[in-house]
């Protein structure tokens, strides 16, 4: 009877550590994303170097729709492995594609043919937890990422210890690939740079270069003259932006004023 009960008693302990295995521990995992406290997104200079050797047609600055940014961000996700197990899971939860989405798609109105949008997260240490940046080319929308979870990794940093992390390819993505110097022979794919090969630029959402500062003008250069048809495409871009809440009002107002002005 007392070895009945030991060994009952030993099954039900082993029932709960594997629903705290299988079941509890990816809520702790969650737990520790939503402890995320400060992120930053900001435009960037992108290296000429990089570009070519990338060969990179930039299309920027772009009015993406919010949406595009966000089903980007959910589907972006990654596969880690240790001594353990491996951990895989998306790598923006609910609450961060909530706050970062708004603000990259702003950016991507402001950036230049030759700038990128980059991030930062940190967690309640103030550590590095994510990094990366995001950028619009003729093959798509490309996502790179050189810190994951704390783990630094640099782009084409193919060391003999292994890949610390990788993104996992899901529909409509692709990593970006490296090529033999002076050869069009794939020599590796590059697995913490994807592009989402199925968001493609279109001509009507393709904004204007950026004004350069007028304070860098030379005096013997006459300001540019904008015809009315000039005039008229840019209010209508004008109002396509507003209705898709990419511009406050007060933008709005302000930039239509300003437009105006240039009749």
């Amino acid at each position: 009877m007392k070895h009945k009960t030991f060994y009952l008693f030993l099954i039900l302990h082993v029932q709960v550590f594997l629903f705290f295995i299988i079941i509890a521990s990816p809520a702790f995992a969650q737990k520790a994303t939503d402890n995320l406290k400060k992120y930053k997104v900001e435009i960037l200079p992108f290296k000429k170097q990089i570009q070519k050797k990338f060969q990179l047609k930039l299309v920027h600055p772009y009015s993406f729709q919010l949406k595009t940014i966000q089903k980007s961000l959910v589907a972006l996700k990654f596969k880690q492995k240790n001594i353990l197990n491996v951990k895989k899971g998306r790598i923006f939860n609910n609450d961060l594609v909530k706050r970062l989405a708004p603000l990259i798609q702003d950016k991507f109105t402001h950036v230049n043919s030759n700038q990128r949008v980059s991030f930062k997260i940190y967690n309640a240490s103030r550590k590095l937890y994510l990094r990366g940046d995001t950028f619009f080319t003729s093959e798509g929308l490309n996502w790179r990422f050189t810190a994951l979870r704390g783990i630094k990794w640099g782009i084409e940093d193919f060391s003999v210890s292994g890949e610390p992390w990788v993104l996992v390819l899901q529909k409509g993505q692709a990593y970006k690939q490296r090529y033999w110097r002076g050869s069009t022979q794939i020599a590796q794919d590059i697995t913490n740079w994807v592009i989402f090969d199925e968001v493609l630029p279109t001509a009507s959402r393709k904004l204007p270069e950026p004004a350069p500062n007028p304070s860098l003008k030379k005096d013997n250069h006459p300001p540019r003259k904008h015809t009315a048809s000039d005039i008229k495409e840019r209010l209508d871009l004008l109002d396509q932006l507003r209705k898709e809440n990419v511009i406050t009002e007060k933008e709005y107002i302000d930039k239509r004023q300003g437009i105006i002005g240039q009749l």
